[in-house]
């Protein structure tokens, strides 16, 4: 299996569309309170000036999406802005991912797009480490980060889940 990793862009819209409407995605990535998914259009080619998104392939497929976010570029353009991060601002960036295609989840490619992705992130940002904040309960993601080289950092309250955050780290 192959995973690559390609800049968001507008022919990939009609995905994204169909991939927020999945009850895999929208009942855990569009909840009330989270970002609404119609912000991606200010997120392509980065300009809102802080979120980055990317396309997931796997052998030549879409079947995923991923983001990073600089946090300290988010919190300066939005300096009352609350959240898990907001102490962990200087050459820190957090990732968000989802599989899209039912078919290709619980096959070993988050952990695969994950760790390529870290390299992509290192690679194109000044950053030191990359923090991910999946939910305590979600032992499935969390095996996954972890498969990716990502430790525990600490639990935290994100405001909209009703559980726990469990926030981890990669450190360069």
């Amino acid at each position: 299996m192959k995973i690559t990793i390609k800049d968001f862009n507008l022919e990939h819209l009609q995905l994204w569309n169909m991939w927020k409407e999945k009850d895999h995605v929208k009942n855990s990535w569009f909840l009330e309170g989270y970002e609404p998914p119609e912000k991606i259009l200010e997120k392509i080619g980065g300009k809102n000036g802080h979120t980055y998104p990317f396309v997931i392939y796997s052998d030549n497929k879409p079947v995923g999406y991923i983001q990073c976010c600089d946090l300290d570029a988010y919190y300066k353009l939005n300096p009352d802005g609350e959240g898990v991060y907001k102490n962990d601002k200087a050459k820190s960036f957090c990732v968000d991912i989802f599989i899209g295609e039912e078919d290709h989840l619980g096959k070993g490619i988050g952990s695969l797009a994950v760790k390529k992705f870290i390299d992509v992130i290192y690679d194109k940002f000044d950053c030191d480490q990359i923090l991910i904040d999946p939910i305590a309960s979600n032992k499935a993601a969390i095996r996954c980060y972890e498969k990716a080289g990502f430790e525990f950092l600490r639990y935290d309250d994100d405001g909209v889940s009703a559980e726990n955050i469990y926030v981890m780290r990669h450190v360069k």
